[in-house]
């Protein structure tokens, strides 16, 4: 009888120690998930933040070609190329 008692003892032991690391893992799960959601939010006004950049840097391009005036038919290839990368843009947005 008293062995069934020290084994009935120590399996609500070994219960209470597993509750309480189950307590602590979902309050760790809670925290990995707010973190997570987070850094998605930051990654996505990074990756807006870097299409404006590309849109001005295309700009600046543009603005460079056309102001320095040497070349027409460079600035005419540099202009097609960035309306085929817009084509290409609003075919992905489309689909």
């Amino acid at each position: 009888m008293k062995d069934t008692s020290t084994l009935i003892s120590g399996i609500y032991y070994k219960i209470k120690l597993l509750v309480e690391r189950n307590a602590v893992l979902t309050k760790e799960i809670e925290s990995l998930e707010h973190q997570n959601t987070k850094l998605k939010g930051e990654l996505k006004v990074q990756h807006e933040r870097l299409n404006k950049l590309k849109l001005e840097n295309d700009a600046i391009k543009i603005s460079k070609t056309i102001s320095s005036d040497e070349d027409r038919e460079k600035t005419r290839f540099v202009i097609e190329g960035l309306v085929q990368e817009i084509d290409k843009s609003l075919n992905l947005l489309n689909k």
